[in-house]
């Protein structure tokens, strides 16, 4: 998720800190173990808080143990285990590696881009076997937003709409488990997917918007795609716009019922979020006085 959706280290509390370690190690050993070692190179803290939001909402305690690994061969690191969540938020962030070096190769024949998505093709082609429905969805949204790019569409809301619901799909894609017939329990089931859904469109909405600010200048050098560059009246309503893509993350957050982890996930969602998109809209509306 581009590097902008983690924690304030700072503000968590060393056990805290530990669990998030832990997420992050277990995604690295999820992917060794079911699609390989050469997908391990994409490996970024972006995708734990999508592993830690749908496992906070099971009841079952995390599974950590404290192991050795190819990066730190002396200190033991604390390594989360046995969880679907993280096993898909791991695929999840193959998915959208992959296609991020698809996309640097088409756009700039990135030599490097052409060896990444070489690199994660086999794992790709796995991932994709096995969750159909969610690289589908991924797919079409990125190439929409390719037309997008091509037609040098100027309207920001547009552009990141549609980044919003491939991250709707991501997020509302993973499938938890129901034992029961229960119709009351699957319609709960239904509306916490619900929840999800709007949780990662706004998600993705805001990410959208503030990596096209945070990238301005340089985009504006290399002569890149950014919206906010085609715009006639600047950054006008930008600020209005990516706060209140918080306060939908926020509603959206309030109707889950959270069961672990709470500490850890309003950490990035209160302060890690409104920490970067404080100081970038600083950064720019500072340029443009």
């Amino acid at each position: 998720m581009l590097g902008y959706v983690t924690v304030d280290k700072n503000e968590l509390k060393v056990r805290e800190w530990d669990v998030y370690q832990g997420y992050y190690c277990g995604m690295c050993k999820s992917i060794s173990r079911r699609v390989g070692q050469l997908p391990r190179m994409v490996l970024s803290f972006d995708c734990v808080f999508l592993a830690l939001i749908l496992e906070s909402l099971s009841e079952n305690a995390e599974q950590i143990s404290k192991e050795h690994c190819i990066m730190h061969h002396l200190e033991k690191k604390p390594v989360v285990f046995g969880s679907e969540a993280l096993d898909y938020a791991a695929d999840v962030m193959v998915i959208l590696a992959y296609h991020k070096f698809r996309d640097d190769w088409q756009d700039e024949q990135k030599i490097s881009a052409l060896a990444g998505r070489m690199a994660l093709a086999l794992a790709y082609g796995r991932i994709k076997g096995c969750r159909p429905k969610v690289c589908a969805a991924v797919e079409d949204g990125l190439n929409r937003l390719s037309a997008m790019e091509k037609e040098q569409c100027a309207m920001i809301d547009l552009v990141c709409d549609v980044f919003g619901e491939i991250l709707a799909a991501l997020f509302s894609g993973y499938r938890f488990s129901c034992s029961t017939e229960d119709k009351a329990v699957e319609e709960s089931f239904q509306t916490r997917e619900r929840i999800l859904e709007h949780l990662g469109r706004h998600v993705g909405r805001w990410i959208y918007v503030i990596d096209a600010l945070d990238d301005m200048e340089k985009d504006r050098e290399s002569g890149a795609y950014n919206p906010l560059l085609l715009r006639k009246d600047g950054l006008v309503g930008i600020e209005d716009m990516l706060y209140n893509e918080l306060a939908e993350i926020t509603k959206a957050y309030d109707l889950l019922e959270i069961k672990k982890n709470q500490g850890i996930l309003e950490n990035i969602l209160f302060i890690g979020l409104r920490g970067q998109t404080d100081r970038i809209l600083a950064e720019r509306m500072k340029e443009h006085e």
